[in-house]
């Protein structure tokens, strides 16, 4: 079986296969014809081969679709940031596309092999509608802003008002489209639609908080347990102790998602706001103390964990499994 590390960028990507102690290094063109060469030059005189690549934004993408359809080649992708840490660790002190290859291949043959499951056609078109929802989300918010600085401005602004009013109008109808687009894909696929169906019985959540939830928490592995959901989110406490002289508050680790964050944080505060149990649990954590943003950060947290029971349970929300109320005391 033959180990390949991949260095992708825009056009090109440059491989590293292992030949018997000796490093065989190529380029390949981040093509369809390019895909094929790469499985061609990955399986010479082997019938298998483990690649290892890491996550670029959206430049691996293709790529590793391709790879994953070749009944013959396993597929990593690896997260960036254990790339970095693995190079950091071994000294490497240059950054060139061939040496990050090289890296790769090493990671591959020193660490744990992890496969990769592509996600569905159902997914991916979901979750690229549920990213273009948040960039519009956010271009809405800053053209707000923008309208209220022209107001406060005064009256030589009005061509800019209502430009910037227009804008708006338009963008938000783009948004309620995208949002149309999104639960169509969600209703056209059985589990997408169930899974919809369960994260909207919790409290704060409504179809565009779900979509965007879902969009992020579907093509995560279905043998994940909760804390690794925790843990992909980055919203795991990270404790920083060293001695007796540094024992800092701990902190989430954010390196993790952090479009499952930004997906949680609103319904968090809505649901501390409307549901009993909820609230029950944010006033117990304020009262031992924890800030208001420490507080809610936990509920985000426990929020994931029930979903997580839910998704799995195929249950819906029910409030005294995420926390009790009048818990009885222990004397």
């Amino acid at each position: 079986m033959n180990q390949v590390g991949i260095d992708v960028s825009n056009d090109v990507f440059d491989a590293s296969r292992d030949d018997d102690k000796q490093i065989s290094r190529h380029r390949f063109a981040q093509t369809p014809g390019g895909y094929r060469q790469f499985i061609q030059w990955a399986l010479r005189g082997t019938n298998t081969a483990q690649v290892c690549l890491e996550a670029t934004g959206i430049y691996h993408l293709q790529l590793s679709l391709e790879l994953d359809r070749h009944p013959a080649i396993a597929v990593m992708v690896l997260n960036p940031c254990a790339a970095r840490r693995f190079a950091q660790a071994h000294m490497v002190r240059a950054k060139t596309d061939a040496i990050d290859a090289d890296g790769l291949l090493q990671y591959l043959q020193r660490m744990p092999f992890r496969p990769w499951r592509a996600p569905s056609e159902s997914v991916l078109q979901l979750q690229s509608q549920a990213h273009r929802m948040a960039q519009l989300d956010k271009e809405i918010s800053r053209e707000r802003s923008r309208l209220h600085a022209a107001r406060r401005a005064g009256p030589h602004t009005r061509v800019v008002q209502q430009d910037l009013q227009a804008h708006i109008k338009q963008l938000q109808r783009r948004l309620n489209n995208m949002q149309a687009r999104a639960v169509e894909v969600i209703q056209h696929n059985d589990q997408l639609a169930d899974d919809s169906r369960l994260i909207d019985s919790v409290p704060g959540f409504a179809e565009r908080s779900a979509t965007k939830l879902l969009a992020e928490l579907a093509p995560l592995a279905n043998n994940m347990v909760a804390a690794q959901w925790v843990a992909q989110a980055g919203l795991d406490p990270r404790p920083v102790e060293s001695g007796t002289s540094v024992c800092s508050p701990r902190q989430i680790s954010k390196q993790g998602n952090a479009r499952i964050r930004a997906a949680l944080f609103m319904p968090a505060l809505v649901a501390i706001q409307h549901d009993a149990n909820v609230a029950a649990y944010y006033e117990k954590l304020l009262a031992k103390g924890k800030t208001k943003m420490t507080a809610i950060t936990a509920v985000m947290r426990k929020l994931l964990h029930a979903l997580w029971g839910m998704l799995h349970h195929r249950q819906s929300w029910d409030g005294e499994k995420f926390y009790r109320l009048n818990q009885p005391t222990i004397a």
